[in-house]
């Protein structure tokens, strides 16, 4: 009887060594990593058609018909990235400027592909607040979404440059989004993710904030979003990364 339990036990594992095989071997006939990963878009992008706002859909059909180069440094995320006059900012036209007011990661891998059309010299990287604040998404939710953000890009145009900024803290007497304390959390997580892809982190979120981690009045109206002198301490805070290596 011991024996027979062994005999299928062994039929078992090789069994399942054979499937987890083929498996391998049609991934990897299919394209490897980069199909897992279209196949991950793809469910993002279904998703995506039902809830997107309008304004999602005004801003991703312009730069739909926008054309950029592999000389381009381009600012990607949500509204804080989106009211960022980051050309003008800088003086340096090859900025391109790829927020979306409202935006999250998934939104962001939805519309990754245009972004990576011409192999960007540098991405400006700001996104995660949205899944947190709104979606109501754990920290580890938004660092694995993250996490396949960053392995798409490195996938697909892997001399480009990302540089990973922290979340920025918020104002709770103004306007209670979320807790700064598990913002700081995050960020602490996401400067590791950064380390493991080999990206650059830049701590914003420490520039901008008081000495009770939030987000300074002088730099906010409304606690959430930046005044101009809080892009100008943004830009500041960014500049060496902008010159070329």
């Amino acid at each position: 009887m011991k024996m027979q339990i062994n005999t299928l036990l062994n039929i078992s594992v090789l069994l399942n060594i054979f499937f987890i095989s083929l498996t391998a071997f049609v991934i990897y006939k299919r394209g490897g990593v980069l199909y897992i990963y279209q196949k991950i878009d793809e469910l993002i992008h279904n998703r995506h058609k039902y809830n997107a706002s309008a304004y999602y859909h005004h801003k991703t059909s312009q730069f739909e018909i926008l054309s950029h180069s592999n000389d381009n440094i381009i600012f990607l995320g949500d509204s804080l990235t989106d009211e960022g006059e980051w050309l003008e900012l800088f003086n340096n036209p090859q900025i391109i400027n790829r927020g979306i007011g409202g935006d999250t990661i998934e939104g962001v891998l939805n519309r990754i592909d245009k972004v990576l059309d011409s192999k960007p010299a540098k991405i400006f990287l700001m996104i995660g607040i949205n899944d947190l604040a709104f979606q109501h998404k754990s920290l580890t939710e938004v660092l694995n979404l993250y996490k396949v953000l960053l392995t798409k890009i490195q996938v697909v145009s892997p001399q480009t440059k990302v540089i990973i900024q922290s979340l920025l803290p918020v104002n709770n007497d103004k306007s209670f989004l979320y807790d700064n304390a598990l913002i700081m959390k995050f960020n602490s997580q996401l400067k590791e993710l950064a380390k493991e892809f080999s990206h650059e982190y830049i701590d914003i979120f420490s520039c901008l904030s008081d000495n009770k981690n939030q987000l300074d009045q002088k730099y906010t109206l409304d606690g959430i979003h930046l005044n101009g002198q809080g892009y100008l301490k943004w830009k500041e805070t960014i500049a060496k990364y902008m010159e070329n290596d």
